[in-house]
């Protein structure tokens, strides 16, 4: 034992948990989607039922983007879907109340998230609700039958 010297191990560093994800922001030209962000409001029918408004739209580009195959089953099996994503620009006032029209295809917004907390970009998770071909379209499609 007298001829052993004492291994000394480097100080470990000391650091706060991450409480939230990290998320990379959006390179310049990867919002490449023109989108219609819009605010829905249900009005009463004649025929007691309701009819969908629209009286606030936003026009802005928007990076559109899928889930994983992990992430898309996890918010299957909470009942609370997610099929898309779409970053935009960070803007006030948007929430679930609002839908994402691109490409002729709507989007319920289901979460709106604040990416970094910095104001710069928002995260809008979505579910694919269709298209927006009005009344009639696909009528005989086997999925409307």
């Amino acid at each position: 034992m007298a001829g052993r010297a004492l291994q000394v191990y480097p100080a470990m560093k000391l650091r706060q948990a991450q409480t939230s994800a990290t998320y990379i922001l959006p390179d310049p030209g990867e919002l490449d989607k023109r989108v219609t962000i819009r605010l829905r409001v249900d009005e009463p029918d004649d025929d007691f039922g309701v009819s969908p408004t629209y009286p606030d739209e936003i026009r802005t580009w928007a990076k559109m983007a899928q889930p994983g195959a992990a992430a898309y089953q996890g918010s299957v099996q909470t009942e609370n879907t997610v099929t898309h994503y779409f970053t935009i620009r960070w803007r006030r006032n948007i929430t679930a109340d609002h839908e994402v029209v691109c490409d002729g295809q709507s989007y319920r917004i289901r979460r709106v998230r604040d990416l970094n907390s910095k104001r710069r970009f928002l995260l809008l998770e979505c579910e694919e609700l269709g298209t927006d071909r009005g009344a009639g379209y696909a009528e005989q499609s086997i999925f409307t039958r």
